[in-house]
């Protein structure tokens, strides 16, 4: 009983230490509103956002979902997380890396001081605040959705997961936010749990949900999708993590 309660204490910090993780303030941004939200399936998560202001009128944002479930899983997220700041703060000789070089470092730094079963997905983006334009490179995660005037389109892949591939090539991708534009990402905790009959939440009915909810505000969103989810599944216990990040373009 004591060791139980030794354990379940150190769940418990670690909990906190990574409460600690997850961004404290949204990026200051004239053209860009940023919201996000995590629930875990047990008491820390694997799932993972991030968001902050870089130099000049940019800002990032990130998402991503570590292999597995628990405290391994949240050590590896933790890993994650430091290894995009560093990788931000060092930059490129003063210039801000492109998203296809910070993955890409990311993922060799995974590599070799992690386990080769330990891996993550992996989506990173840049904004310009002046432009509207979003440069991103997603390393398997699940393709985000933007939209759009009444539509609902996916943004590729364009690399393959990081941590598993020393040399593993990304591409990046870009496009124009357009005022009104609302890009939602998320893990696949929202996309995958099944209800009693076996039949996923799938992207179909988020997409749905999102179109519905197009005027919402990012946490109303966040709110919904997640409480559909949780009602599609019809236990109180999530079946994983469950993470959406939302940017409306202003």
């Amino acid at each position: 009983y004591k060791r139980q309660e030794r354990l379940q204490g150190e769940i418990e910090i670690a909990r906190e230490v990574q409460n600690q993780l997850y961004p404290k303030s949204v990026p200051v941004s004239k053209t860009l509103k940023l919201t996000g939200g995590c629930r875990p399936a047990r008491m820390v998560s694997g799932d993972y956002y991030d968001y902050l202001n870089l130099e000049g009128p940019r800002l990032a944002l990130a998402i991503g979902d570590v292999a597995g479930k628990g405290i391994s899983a949240a050590l590896l997220m933790a890993t994650v997380q430091s290894s995009m700041r560093a990788q931000l703060r060092a930059g490129n000789g003063g210039a801000v890396l492109s998203p296809a070089a910070l993955v890409s470092r990311v993922n060799q730094q995974l590599h070799a001081y992690t386990s080769p079963e330990k891996f993550s997905t992996f989506y990173f983006a840049i904004y310009d605040d002046t432009t509207g334009e979003l440069t991103y490179t997603n390393a398997g995660h699940v393709p985000p959705m933007l939209v759009r005037g009444g539509a609902v389109a996916r943004l590729e892949v364009t690399g393959t997961i990081v941590g598993a591939f020393p040399a593993a090539r990304y591409e990046e991708s870009s496009l124009r936010l357009l005022p009104g534009d609302l890009l939602v990402c998320f893990t696949d905790g929202i996309t995958e749990p099944e209800n009693e009959y076996g039949e996923m939440f799938g992207e179909e009915r988020l997409s749905e949900l999102l179109l519905r909810h197009e005027r919402a505000a990012g946490e109303e969103i966040i709110e919904v999708v997640m409480e559909a989810v949780r009602h599609w599944t019809g236990s109180p216990e999530l079946q994983d993590d469950m993470t959406l990040l939302v940017a409306r373009r202003t």
